[in-house]
C-alpha cells in the first residue's frame, strides 16, 4: 500500500501532515509582514529536539506550496494567467489579472509575504536541523528538500519582482526591517547553487511514489526551468542554455539507477488524476497537494472552481468560470489535436428547467465563449462536493514541459538536432499533431516551433507569461491580441482587450507592495510603479 503523503490544514490553521502523522507547530501560523518576525520571537531555541520535530519544521516550509494566496487559488489562478490564452470575464475591471492596479493590491503583497515566509521558516529550519541527533540519511534528504524550496521561493520571487531582499539567516528581531535589494545576477547564482546542492541530497521519486515532495526528477526539471530563464531576458546569459541542457539530459536520457519518465497515453488523464487524487508520477513530477472538501482536517484549494466550466450544479462541481480562452490560443491547435477541446471547453452547461446538461456544444462561431476547462471538477471523486473548495492537485512541473525545455536547449545549443525533433515530437504525437520535422530547417523555425508547442501543451499552468518576458516578447504579444480583438472580434466581446489594451513594459514586475515600502527604508519601487 503506498503512503500518500499530503498537507493538510485544520480551520484552526494548524498543519497536519498525514503520512507522518505530525502536527505542524502554531509558531508556524503567518505573519503580518515578512520581515515582522513575532511569531518566531517565542520560539524556545531548544525546539528542535528529535525527528519528529524536524519533520514538523520540514512540513511548515512545504506548507506554503498549499496556500490559498499560492498555487492553492491566488497565484495560479489570477497572478500567472495574465498572458495571451486566456481573459477575465467583463466585470474584472481593476486587478493584477487585466493589469489595471497599483501597489496596494493585496493578491501582490499576499504572495511577496508568503514567499518570504517560506524562506523564514526554511531559514530557522537550517539553522536548527544539525542539532538533532537522527537518521543522518533522513536528516540529509529533508535539508535538502529545504534547501530546495527555499531556493524555489526565491525563484518565484526574482521571477516576480525581479532584485528583491536576499535573506538567508532567521531574522534575530522584529525590528530589522531595513534590507535592500540584492542585484539579480546573485540571487539566481544563489538559487541554482542551491538547487544544484540539494539534488544529491533528496530522494528519487519511487522513494515516495507520488509527486508531492522535492525529489531528484523535480529538482533537475526546475533547474532546467531556473537555466533557461537565466538565458532568456533581463539576464541573457545565453551560455545558460549549456546548463539548462545538461539538467533537462538527465531526465530524458537517465542514467542507470535513476526513474525513467515518461509521457501518459492520453493528455486529458493527466488532469483527471489531479482531480481524482491519482498518482502517475511518469510524467507528474511535482504537485502542490490538496485534498478534500473542507469537512475534516483536510488543505483543499480552488483549482478548477474559480477556472472552469461554468455551472451551478454542486453535485458537478460548483465553478465560476472566471476564464475564457483566447481566439489566439484556439486557432493555435490544429483541429485533430486533442489538447485544444480539453483545454478549452466544447461545450456548456444548460441550467434550462433546472435540468444540468453536458451535451450543449459550442458552435464554430463561438470561439470567445469558450471556458478554460484544464481543471474539471466532474471528475473529482470526493463527495459530497465544496462549493467553493476542491481537491484539485496543481502541476508545477510535467515531463511534457521537460521534453519541451529539453528540445529549446538542444537547439541553442546544437541546433535542430534530431534529437530536439524528437523530444519536440514525442509531446506533439501524444496530441495527435502533426509531425513537423522536415518543416524545421533552422534554429529560428525550431525556436519558434518549440514556443508556440509550450503555449498550447502548458497554458494555464502558470508558465506562459514568464515564458514570453525570457523570450523578450511579453508586451508586443499581449499588444498584438489587443488589436486582433479590437479588429475582428464580435462587438459583443470587445471588453477583452482590455486587459491586452493596458499592459506595458512595467508590467514585466509586479510592484514592491506597498506596506514593504513603508516599513524598509532601503528598499525602492519597481520602475514605472
Amino acid at each position: 500500500m503506498r503512503i500518500i503523503m499530503k498537507l493538510y490544514k485544520t480551520k484552526k490553521h494548524v498543519c497536519i501532515w498525514k503520512s507522518l502523522g505530525l502536527v505542524l507547530p502554531l509558531f508556524f501560523a503567518s505573519c503580518a509582514d515578512f520581515l515582522d518576525k513575532q511569531p518566531f520571537d517565542i520560539v524556545k531555541e531548544n525546539y528542535f529536539q528529535n525527528e519528529q520535530d524536524v519533520m514538523a519544521g520540514l512540513v511548515g516550509v512545504y506548507d506554503i506550496l498549499g496556500r490559498e494566496e499560492f498555487y492553492g487559488s491566488t497565484y495560479a489562478t489570477f497572478l500567472t494567467v495574465g498572458d495571451e490564452g486566456a481573459y477575465f470575464r467583463s466585470n474584472y475591471l481593476v486587478g493584477p489579472e487585466i493589469y489595471n492596479y497599483d501597489a496596494s493590491n493585496p493578491k501582490v503583497g499576499d504572495i511577496w509575504r508568503f514567499m518570504y515566509e517560506g524562506i523564514e521558516r526554511a531559514n530557522f529550519f537550517l539553522s536548527k536541523v544539525d542539532q538533532v541527533e537522527m537518521d543522518e540519511v533522513e536528516k540529509q534528504a529533508a535539508i535538502g528538500e529545504v534547501k530546495f524550496l527555499r531556493a524555489y521561493y526565491y525563484f518565484i520571487l526574482a521571477d516576480n519582482w525581479g532584485a528583491v531582499p536576499l535573506i538567508k539567516e532567521p531574522a534575530s528581531s522584529a525590528n530589522n526591517v531595513n534590507i535592500g535589494r540584492t542585484a539579480l545576477p546573485e540571487i539566481y547564482g544563489f538559487i541554482v547553487s542551491e538547487m544544484e546542492e540539494s539534488e544529491a541530497m533528496v530522494k528519487d521519486i519511487q522513494a515516495f511514489g507520488h509527486a508531492g515532495r522535492v525529489t531528484k526528477s523535480a529538482v533537475r526539471g526546475i533547474l532546467a526551468r531556473v537555466y533557461l530563464k537565466m538565458a532568456g531576458e533581463p539576464i541573457k546569459d545565453e551560455t545558460k542554455f549549456e546548463k539548462a541542457l545538461e539538467w533537462a539530459d538527465k531526465l530524458v536520457n537517465p542514467q542507470s539507477g535513476d526513474y525513467v519518465h515518461g509521457l501518459l497515453g492520453d493528455y486529458t488523464k493527466i488532469f483527471k488524476d489531479m482531480a481524482a487524487d491519482r498518482y502517475n508520477i511518469d510524467e507528474s513530477i511535482w504537485e502542490a497537494e490538496f485534498y478534500g472538501n473542507r469537512a475534516g482536517d483536510f488543505e483543499a484549494g480552488r483549482i478548477g472552481n474559480q477556472s472552469g466550466i461554468q455551472t451551478t450544479d454542486e453535485a458537478k462541481g460548483f465553478s465560476y468560470g472566471l476564464l475564457a480562452a483566447t481566439r489566439k490560443l484556439y486557432e493555435a491547435y490544429e483541429s485533430s489535436d486533442i489538447r485544444r477541446d480539453w483545454n478549452i471547453a466544447n461545450y456548456y452547461y444548460n441550467h434550462a428547467n433546472n435540468v444540468v446538461t453536458d451535451s450543449v456544444f459550442y458552435t464554430n462561431s463561438e470561439i470567445e465563449r469558450r471556458h478554460v476547462a484544464k481543471f474539471r471538477r466532474n471528475y473529482e471523486t470526493l463527495n459530497p462536493k465544496n462549493r467553493n473548495y476542491t481537491p484539485v492537485n496543481f502541476p508545477i512541473l510535467r515531463y511534457a514541459d521537460v521534453l519541451l525545455m529539453f528540445a529549446e536547449a538542444e537547439n541553442e545549443v546544437h541546433g535542430p538536432t534530431e534529437r530536439a525533433k524528437m523530444a519536440l515530437n514525442e509531446v506533439r504525437q501524444r496530441a495527435n499533431a502533426s509531425d513537423i520535422s522536415a518543416l524545421l530547417t533552422n534554429k529560428d523555425e525550431f525556436r519558434t516551433a518549440v514556443q508556440e508547442e509550450r503555449f498550447r501543451e502548458l497554458c494555464f499552468e502558470g508558465l506562459r507569461k514568464f515564458d514570453l518576458v525570457r523570450y523578450g516578447t511579453f508586451v508586443s504579444e499581449l499588444k498584438s491580441v489587443a488589436r486582433q480583438y479590437t479588429q475582428q472580434a464580435p462587438e459583443a466581446y470587445r471588453y477583452m482587450a482590455l486587459a491586452f489594451s493596458n499592459v506595458s513594459t512595467r508590467d514585466i514586475y509586479f510592484p514592491i507592495p506597498i506596506a514593504e515600502l513603508s516599513l524598509n527604508n532601503l528598499m525602492t519601487q519597481n520602475e514605472g510603479w
